[in-house]
């Protein structure tokens, strides 16, 4: 029997996009890294022990072999950095979800307790605050949190929302609901609006252009309860996505299930729902990339011409935002793991969840994270 989620995670190539790429690992001795590509001139960086992450930047597309040195001794990795999607860069688009702010312990049986219990923010809030931190450095000029904000329907985890955007002024941002939004736990309304920033809950559907693509999100909620529906919603998408001079990005909280029945925890919008959308969004504008959230996983796939994916949770293994980049040719996503030092640490710690099948089953591969429209 294994034990690997015991053990720290390899050291390994997490994400790429054209001209970048983000290593990361589950534990490394304090000491200095140097980091060499194609034998390159070598990048040198004091890691101060534990998780960790490096983004390499300016690099050209193609074939890549990594030599990683620490004290430890020599890792070496290969992967390959995509070309870019055709044409100029228009913009950057961030996204989050399922961030879960007010929740208690992690796991199963919520026994998981935070193993920084000194810092400021509760492991929810930091990895949150640290992925938009983080999405901001990349260039993101839009984040979109695809729900699940709070943990649950309660006044002081919306308020924990409304600081957290409360501290990035200047980030426009869009925040739909998930089912954790509307949940049962307290008979209250869902605000209006977040912080003092006035951000709002957009309950319905919601249209902005942007530099090379239009930006729909829309509320997939059932009041009261986990599963999702298109009902409500799926018109208007299709009417503004039809509409659109440009490729579209439509964001949404619950995903998509494959099959007649859910085949896996937890269930989203029925696969009827979503194969009749899907369908229609073929016909209506094929160059669409559809994100969603929920499962607190990463995957994608294709349906006819439309690109489906799902992007995992900031508060928990393995702790990630997505990245979309926007070119004349395509929208090419990115999903990198939170970064910053007590973030990684947390994240690293909960893969520990479901007696370790949380660690296999929620990260997918770099081609499910990583991949163009």
């Amino acid at each position: 029997m294994s034990f690997s989620w015991l053990t720290p995670t390899p050291m390994q190539v997490w994400a790429v996009e054209p001209g970048a790429m983000q290593i990361t690992w589950g534990f490394l001795p304090r000491g200095q890294l140097t980091v060499r590509v194609n034998r390159d001139h070598p990048i040198s960086l004091v890691h101060e022990g534990g998780p960790g992450s490096v983004a390499l930047e300016s690099l050209s597309p193609g074939p890549k072999e990594i030599e990683i040195t620490s004290v430890r001794g020599t890792f070496r990795l290969s992967t390959s950095i995509p070309e870019r999607p055709g044409g100029e860069e228009l913009c950057r688009i961030a996204t989050i979800s399922d961030l879960h702010l007010g929740s208690g312990n992690w796991g199963a049986l919520r026994t998981i307790r935070d193993n920084d219990p000194g810092h400021r923010d509760h492991y929810d809030m930091r990895c949150a605050s640290y992925a938009i931190n983080e999405a901001i450095d990349w260039g993101a000029s839009l984040l979109i949190i695809k729900g699940d904000s709070a943990h649950h329907r309660r006044e002081r985890d919306f308020a924990l929302v409304g600081q957290l955007v409360d501290r990035f002024p200047r980030l426009p941002m869009i925040l739909i609901p998930g089912n954790h939004d509307v949940d049962r736990t307290h008979p209250i309304d869902i605000p209006l609006s977040v912080g003092k920033r006035g951000l709002r809950m957009e309950r319905g559907v919601v249209t902005h252009d942007f530099p090379g693509v239009r930006v729909i999100a829309a509320d997939t909620t059932i009041e009261f309860k986990g599963t999702g529906t298109m009902k409500h919603v799926e018109e208007q998408i299709l009417t503004e996505a039809a509409d659109s001079p440009t490729q579209n990005l439509i964001a949404l909280h619950h995903q998509f299930q494959e099959h007649p029945v859910a085949t896996y925890w937890p269930p989203g919008i029925s696969r009827r729902e979503g194969k009749r959308f899907l369908a229609g969004l073929n016909r209506a504008a094929p160059n669409s990339l559809v994100t969603s959230g929920h499962t607190h996983r990463n995957r994608s796939r294709r349906s006819g011409s439309v690109l489906v994916t799902e992007v995992g949770s900031t508060k928990d293994w393995p702790g990630v935002w997505g990245g979309y980049r926007v070119f004349d040719g395509g929208i090419y996503q990115t999903v990198r793991r939170v970064a910053a030092p007590s973030a990684i640490a947390w994240t690293e710690y909960s893969r520990r969840a479901l007696l370790g099948l949380w660690s296999g089953w929620s990260p997918g591969t770099i081609e499910d994270r990583c991949v163009a429209l």
